[in-house]
């Protein structure tokens, strides 16, 4: 009790500590997405990757209430000591869950990640996403990869098949290349493929990739109608999301909907919402060690290597505080999911919403 106390304290008084982490373990990538925010022609990101015992020593540093990591890159499986990284969180942190971005296209290399890492674990989740944009042949052209359709659907149900402390689903980022078409590609993952987990995002312009004005208006349309289907499909259990026989699994879907409206209002009409907890309950980890409040601003806080990889040392210093005085006071704000959610369970305006989902019976 005590610990969910503290854990409380952090999230909505204090905001000391991180509660959840981004942390890019590579920039390299076998997809070539238009829409990536990643530079691939710029060799530089290619160099001076944290090394494995240096994350080892830096997942010792990440302070007392981290309750999840997502694990990305690049493709996170294209490192190939990846579980080693993995296992480097759960070894060294009191995480309760690592959720990994993958584009699914190495299958194998999944499969035995979950199969070991899940039975050395059992007590922690590993919670997959597998990116998925279009039908077959067009989801292949859009990310360059032949055969990339086919293998995330493998790889989505060989970690179904694990089960256990294990879960995958489909996520579908809607951009100006899929917007049209979003609604008969999630009828096609449940129907014809047996996806019964599904997810959506919304592109973001940030790095090489920009939205063409002309064309926000059908994305923010098909970003509304996959996310209203979503819910729907949620609430009637056509689709599964959080256990909704628990209080916390209804409290989390109720989280969910309440930052797809959020989203949804901030691509509308972007403005001050609610205050932003990027670079105080969240952050990002570079595949340098750099470490940002968020992946939109260019402000950094600084590089792990400077404060001997010490992530709280880093935390606490002046660029870190200067840069979270800046969020507040500017009143940031924009589209990014991952700090949407921190932003919707450190605030309490949505509290009653979600505490009244919680408490409603199934």
């Amino acid at each position: 009790m005590m610990n969910y106390a503290s854990l409380g304290a952090n999230l909505l008084i204090s905001r000391r500590y991180p509660v959840s982490l981004v942390h890019f373990v590579t920039n390299r990538c076998n997809a070539r997405c238009s829409f990536c925010f990643i530079d691939f022609d710029d060799n530089r990101i290619y160099r001076n990757q944290l090394t494995l015992d240096e994350i080892d020593v830096m997942t010792r540093h990440l302070g007392p209430h981290l309750k999840n990591v997502n694990l990305t890159g690049g493709e996170p499986f294209a490192r190939k000591d990846f579980l080693e990284v993995a296992r480097c969180y759960f070894k060294n942190t009191d995480v309760e869950s690592i959720f990994i971005t993958s584009n699914g296209s190495l299958p194998d290399r999944i499969e035995h990640f979950v199969r070991t890492l899940g039975a050395e674990f059992p007590d922690r989740k590993i919670i997959f996403s597998f990116s998925t944009d279009d039908f077959a042949e067009r989801h292949d052209e859009i990310r360059k990869i032949d055969g990339l359709f086919a293998n995330v659907i493998k790889s989505y149900h060989l970690v179904c098949a694990h089960g256990g402390n294990a879960m995958a689903n489909c996520s579908i980022t809607v951009s100006h290349e899929n917007c049209a078409t979003v609604l008969d590609l999630y009828e096609h993952l449940i129907e014809d493929h047996g996806v019964r987990a599904i997810t959506a995002n919304l592109v973001r312009d940030e790095g090489v990739y920009s939205t063409p004005p002309e064309q926000r208006k059908a994305i923010l349309e098909g970003y509304s109608a996959l996310t209203e289907r979503i819910l729907r499909d949620l609430r009637s259990g056509r689709i599964e999301g959080y256990n909704p026989k628990t209080m916390q699994g209804r409290m989390m879907n109720k989280k969910n909907q309440i930052m797809y409206e959020m989203v949804e209002q901030s691509y509308r009409d972007p403005g001050f919402i609610s205050y932003c907890h990027a670079g105080s309950l969240f952050g990002i980890i570079s595949a340098d060690g750099t470490v940002s409040p968020c992946e939109i601003l260019d402000h950094t806080y600084g590089n792990l290597r400077d404060y001997d990889l010490d992530f709280q040392k880093l935390w606490f210093d002046h660029e870190a505080r200067k840069g979270r005085d800046f969020i507040r006071q500017s009143k940031c704000n924009c589209t990014y999911e991952c700090a949407w959610t921190l932003n919707v369970l450190g605030n309490a305006q949505y509290l009653p919403g979600m505490l009244a989902a919680a408490v409603k019976a199934k």
